[in-house]
């Protein structure tokens, strides 16, 4: 993939993160946080790095904070408690309130985040995301978490891209997976995932959202088999300040699928705000 990004580690209360900085030092940050491919495929791997390095923001004229979740998750862990993990590495790591960038599990904690710690938020970016776990997301994550307990991670991966990739573009992303011939995931890793995945599940944020005044942008795939787009409608409906915009084609990966349009709407939403 070329020279690997520089990871840097900054503590949490009891543990470590790890995460990235790429863009344009000095200038105003946006946050990403990481959705549940931070389980397997956390920042300091070689295919999460890849992915990063060529991220749809306009980073040429922003500095971009990529936070992983803490190396090691303790079961039980909420979306909350990972909103709390990031904002301890945030109050000290910003000058000035930045914009979240936040895909599905990335978008629940930062649903927390702005609720628990608005003087660190300026506005939020949320794609595929919802503001409460239904049975469809929970279906979804409880056959992701069995092929992964059972050893199956190719079949984790193909159905994951079938969820994420619409048309011919499936096909390709199916054919690259097969040909890069990838690793197992160590126990570890798949631990991790685990636990992500029960945060995820269990997250509802619906008696918060009235208190997160910033601006938000949410972003929703038409044909997105986790996120029902309807809930992502009904999540900028509650946000004062939401609005929402739909990728009717794609599905749960369309902010990689659609790079284009994906970097254009969010850098209309970053001009309104004076970014």
């Amino acid at each position: 993939m070329g020279t690997a990004l520089p990871v840097a580690w900054a503590p949490v209360p009891g543990g470590r993160l790890a995460l990235l900085e790429l863009g344009t030092a000095g200038a105003p940050t946006l946050v990403l946080v990481p959705g549940l491919t931070d389980g397997v495929t956390p920042v300091t791997s070689s295919r999460a790095q890849l992915l990063y390095a060529h991220v749809p923001l306009p980073l040429e004229r922003m500095r971009g904070l990529i936070l992983s979740y803490r190396e090691r998750l303790r079961p039980g862990t909420s979306t909350r408690d990972l909103a709390g993990d990031l904002a301890a590495v945030l109050e000290r790591r910003l000058s000035a309130p930045a914009v979240l960038v936040a895909h599905s599990l990335g978008g629940m904690v930062a649903q927390h985040l702005a609720a628990d710690r608005p003087e660190l938020v300026a506005g939020l970016v949320l794609s595929a995301t919802t503001a409460r776990a239904d049975e469809r997301l929970r279906g979804v994550l409880a056959r992701w978490d069995r092929w992964l307990g059972a050893g199956d991670q190719e079949r984790f991966r193909r159905d994951a891209i079938r969820a994420s990739v619409t048309g011919a573009a499936r096909s390709d992303h199916l054919a690259l997976d097969a040909a890069a011939q990838v690793p197992p995931a160590p126990a570890r890793a798949v631990a991790r995932h685990l636990v992500l995945s029960a945060a995820c599940g269990g997250h509802d944020a619906t008696d918060r959202l009235a208190g997160v005044a910033v601006p938000a942008l949410v972003m929703a795939g038409g044909r997105d088999e986790l996120i029902d787009p309807a809930a992502a409608r009904h999540l900028a409906e509650a946000l004062p300040a939401g609005e929402f915009n739909l990728f009717d084609d794609l599905g749960h990966g369309f902010p990689e699928q659609a790079r284009g349009p994906f970097q254009a709407r969010v850098s209309r939403f970053l001009a309104r705000l004076g970014w």
